[in-house]
């Protein structure tokens, strides 16, 4: 669990980051799952982390997100391969 929503990472730090939807399937039925969408990240070794809602998942929402939350200096991993790549640039 969280310990606070604080800027987190720093030099020779890891933060881990990703995008869930929180929800469930409209009537148990399909693929189609009403909720919200969540960013978040944790920093590898602590309990500091954040969440945040989103609307949109772009990568220009993200970077915004990571900018916010994420000390510079920081390693950053994700799975997210599209956001990865705009993070090297």
């Amino acid at each position: 669990m969280c310990k606070n929503s604080v800027p987190i990472g720093g030099r020779n730090t890891i933060v881990e980051i990703d995008e869930s939807k929180f929800g469930r399937r409209k009537y148990h039925r399909g693929h189609r799952v009403e909720g919200q969408w969540v960013f978040g990240g944790i920093q590898r070794g602590t309990a500091n982390c954040f969440f945040v809602p989103v609307e949109k998942q772009d990568t220009a929402t993200l970077l915004s997100l990571i900018e916010k939350w994420i000390l510079p200096k920081t390693t950053i991993m994700s799975t997210n391969g599209g956001l990865i790549r705009a993070l090297k640039t």
